[in-house]
C-alpha cells in the first residue's frame, strides 16, 4: 500500500458490517494516526454516539447493515448530537440521494481507494480555529462546525487557502475573520517563538478587508480598512510570509 502523508489526528467513527473491510479500515486508520471507534451496525453507532457526545470528528457510514442501516442510523444521530461529518461508505450507488437527504455530508462508493478516503476525509474536517485572549496569553482550539451549512462555508474557504478564525474575549468583543489558512499558526509564531507582544494579519472578508493588529493580551483588535490596491499587496506580502509558517508553535524553541 501506498504511504501517504498524515493528516491532523482525529476521531472517526466507523460503522462497518463486513469483517474484512473492518480489518482494512484499521490499517488506514492506524497507517493515518487516527483513532477510531468501530460500530458493526447502526444501532451500535447510535449508541457509540450517545456514549461519546461531542467526541467525533467524521462518521464512515455503510448503508447496508444489520439490526439498522446507516440512512437511519444518520437520521438519528443528526437529532441527539451536535453536528460533525458524516460520509457513506457503500457498494449500492442507489443509495446516493437518501443519503444526503438523510443529513450525510458526502458519499463514495466501493471499492474506495485510500487516496481517495484520504483525500475526502481531509475535506470534510475541516474545522473553525478559536482564539482565546487571556491576561498570560491565549489558548488555541479547533471546534466543529455549527452545521452543515456552515461546514460547506468553510470547505469553500479552503479550496481558496483561506480559513475562519474567531476571537473569543467578553460580549461583544467575540468576533469571526476570514484569514489565509496559516495565519493561526503565524500568531503562535510570533507570539511565541518571536515573544511579541503584537501580531498583524489580513482580514479576507470579502465586503471588508482590512488589516488587523492583534495584542498578545487584549481582546481587542484595531483594524485599519484597505482599498482594492492595498489589499492586493497586503496580500501578496503575507502570502510570502505564510510559506514558512506552516505549523502550530506551542513553546519556544531552544536557541
Amino acid at each position: 500500500m501506498r504511504k501517504m502523508e498524515k493528516g491532523e489526528d482525529m476521531n472517526i467513527l466507523i460503522a462497518e458490517d463486513n469483517p474484512i473491510a473492518q480489518m482494512l479500515h484499521c490499517d488506514l486508520m492506524n497507517e493515518w494516526g487516527h483513532n477510531f471507534d468501530m460500530a458493526s451496525n447502526g444501532l451500535e453507532a447510535v449508541d457509540c454516539v450517545r456514549k461519546n457526545k461531542g467526541k467525533y470528528d467524521l462518521c464512515l457510514m455503510d448503508i447496508e447493515m444489520p439490526k439498522m442501516n446507516g440512512i437511519e442510523a444518520t437520521k438519528i444521530i443528526r437529532r441527539i448530537t451536535n453536528y460533525f461529518p458524516i460520509m457513506a461508505l457503500t457498494a449500492n450507488d442507489d443509495y446516493k440521494k437518501a443519503c444526503y437527504e438523510a443529513g450525510m455530508d458526502d458519499f463514495a462508493q466501493k471499492p474506495c481507494l485510500p487516496s481517495e478516503l484520504f483525500a475526502k476525509i481531509n475535506k470534510l474536517s475541516v474545522k473553525l480555529y478559536q482564539f482565546i485572549s487571556k491576561p498570560n496569553g491565549f489558548d488555541l482550539t479547533e471546534v466543529m462546525p455549527m452545521d452543515r451549512q456552515h461546514a460547506e462555508e468553510l470547505r469553500e474557504l479552503a479550496k481558496k487557502g483561506l480559513c475562519k478564525m474567531r476571537l473569543m474575549g467578553s460580549g461583544a468583543h467575540d468576533v469571526t475573520f476570514t484569514v489565509h489558512k496559516h495565519v493561526p499558526y503565524s500568531i503562535s509564531h510570533d507570539f511565541i517563538e518571536e515573544e511579541l507582544e503584537i501580531t498583524t494579519f489580513i482580514d479576507r472578508n470579502d465586503k471588508c478587508p482590512a488589516e488587523c493588529y492583534m495584542y498578545k493580551s487584549s481582546c481587542l483588535i484595531p483594524v485599519v480598512l484597505l482599498d482594492d490596491e492595498q489589499y492586493i499587496e497586503k496580500c501578496q506580502h503575507e502570502d510570502k510570509k505564510m510559506e514558512h509558517r506552516e505549523a502550530l508553535v506551542e513553546k519556544k524553541s531552544k536557541s
